[in-house]
């Protein structure tokens, strides 16, 4: 089971590449450039709301508790040296458990999960951000983002895509829409804004997974 798990949810990543385009441009993956997603917590550098969805620092996504439909497109899981905010330190990565755990061997930070996920978010009816969805696939407008996910953000994204191929190991998650939200989490004194990823009944359209399947270079 584990092994399908891993095939379905990292493989994706990992054979990212295009097909020949009309632009008769010869692409690498390493060429192509995808905006980040982020949420704005109350430390960050951003005029957007504290806890809304935002897309290459620019375009403001959705407020908190307002889910997105979105594809999963890709996603990767790597480690990192658990390093305090407070240290100068930049933290070490692994994209395999092995050199994780000999980052770990002659460490003074435990390793801690992580992952890299490429998302293909739908424009939102009504949303005043026309600029950020790009990308016409079907009936909608697209925006292609990546997030990075920890801790928290790892359990409720993640590991969430990573029990559904386990448990689908026949459905890509890219074949499902999924609902990507922001949501607020509290711990202590401490409360902050958490993305979270949760399936639908909903099928993607057969544009989207056509187009999914050839940014994969399926």
């Amino acid at each position: 089971m584990a092994k399908t798990q891993k095939q379905e949810v990292v493989a994706a990543e990992t054979n990212t590449g295009l097909s020949t385009n009309v632009s008769g441009i010869e692409i690498d993956v390493e060429d192509i450039e995808i905006p980040r997603i982020n949420v704005c917590q109350k430390m960050s550098q951003s005029d957007a709301p504290v806890g809304s969805i935002l897309f290459d620092k620019t375009y403001e996504i959705a407020p908190p508790d307002t889910p997105v439909k979105t594809i999963t497109v890709a996603a990767q899981k790597g480690w990192r040296e658990n390093i305090p905010f407070e240290e100068e330190d930049i933290p070490r990565i692994a994209w395999s458990k092995e050199q994780a755990d000999a980052i770990e061997s002659e460490s003074n930070w435990d390793m801690t999960e992580f992952a890299e996920i490429t998302l293909l978010m739908r424009q939102p009816e009504g949303s005043e951000e026309g600029d950020a969805f790009q990308l016409p696939i079907g009936d909608h407008n697209y925006a292609l983002g990546k997030i990075n996910v920890g801790k928290n953000a790892y359990r409720s994204t993640y590991k969430r895509l990573a029990t559904f191929a386990a448990l689908q190991s026949g459905v890509p998650i890219h074949s499902k829409v999924w609902n990507f939200v922001s949501e607020e989490l509290s711990k202590g004194k401490y409360t902050w804004f958490n993305p979270s990823l949760s399936v639908t009944k909903e099928e993607a359209d057969e544009d989207v997974t056509a187009f999914v399947k050839n940014f994969l270079g399926a």
